[in-house]
């Protein structure tokens, strides 16, 4: 009897139950216009400035990404330019290269020009001796292109040695700054006759040595001085250089001097070999 009491308060609570649960749901659809609409005003109000915020947030990551792109692409677009401006500083360095050695060509075709009477071979300097100035330098060309012993060798500007040992392609040419060299020489002014010689104490001022100048003659600063028909290996009217300095001697019997050479030695790359010789 007492189980049945019990199981009439179970089911009594739980109508209660029930009943206050459709009696909230009916308060709540009754009042959905006004109060839903007032709680959702204030979570509006609530959480409009934290959406603003993530937007903005948004927009400054936004922002970082697009100008991190624009950088890597101007790093990019950088990198190339670089690479094309060390393309064209390239070519130009080839240009300039080119343009040197063309206008040294176009002047030893104009030396061709002034020795018409002479036949030549081109040829290209491919070694010398060590330090900046070309006592000795070798050539590529040889006994098999028609090169032999003592045939003169001029350059851009005149004179610039002799044939001193010949191979088969090769060839070694002592120039007019060795101090064994001695040439009979004349003015092609005045044609007051002298011998230029090497001389290594001239040369670190540019210059070689002008002497035995008769004690009379006239020769002015810058005159010519060309190759004599006296000289025994080289052939006349080859220029060597410019005199200057040029000074009584202390026996006033002479006069002598300095040279300056009408090739420059500092910078030799292409060279004409006569191939006529002096005739003994």
């Amino acid at each position: 009897m007492k189980k049945k009491r019990n199981d009439y308060f179970s089911i009594k609570y739980v109508f209660l139950a029930m009943s206050v649960l459709c009696l909230g749901m009916m308060v709540i659809t009754y009042a959905k216009g006004s109060t839903i609409a007032v709680y959702k005003n204030a979570l509006v109000d609530l959480f409009s400035p934290v959406q603003t915020r993530i937007h903005a947030i948004g927009n400054w990551f936004d922002n970082q990404s697009k100008q991190r792109k624009e950088k890597e692409d101007l790093l990019t677009q950088l990198e190339q330019l670089k690479e094309e401006n060390r393309a064209l500083l390239q070519q130009i360095d080839q240009y300039h290269t080119d343009y040197i050695e063309l206008s040294e060509l176009r002047k030893l075709f104009r030396l061709m020009d002034d020795y018409p009477q002479y036949q030549m071979i081109g040829a290209k300097v491919i070694g010398k001796e060590s330090g900046s100035w070309f006592y000795k330098f070798t050539i590529n060309r040889g006994s098999e292109d028609g090169v032999a012993l003592d045939m003169n060798v001029l350059a851009s500007g005149g004179l610039a040695g002799i044939v001193t040992d010949v191979g088969k392609h090769t060839a070694v040419v002592t120039s007019i700054l060795d101090d064994q060299m001695n040439i009979s020489a004349i003015s092609k002014q005045t044609r007051c006759s002298c011998m230029v010689m090497g001389d290594l104490q001239a040369l670190s001022k540019g210059s070689i040595r002008i002497m035995y100048i008769h004690q009379d003659a006239q020769i002015q600063s810058y005159e010519k001085i060309v190759t004599s028909s006296t000289s025994s290996k080289y052939l006349p009217n080859f220029l060597i250089g410019y005199a200057h300095d040029i000074t009584m001697d202390s026996n006033h019997l002479t006069q002598s001097g300095y040279l300056i050479p009408a090739v420059n030695f500092s910078q030799l790359e292409n060279v004409l070999v006569v191939t006529k010789k002096k005739a003994v």
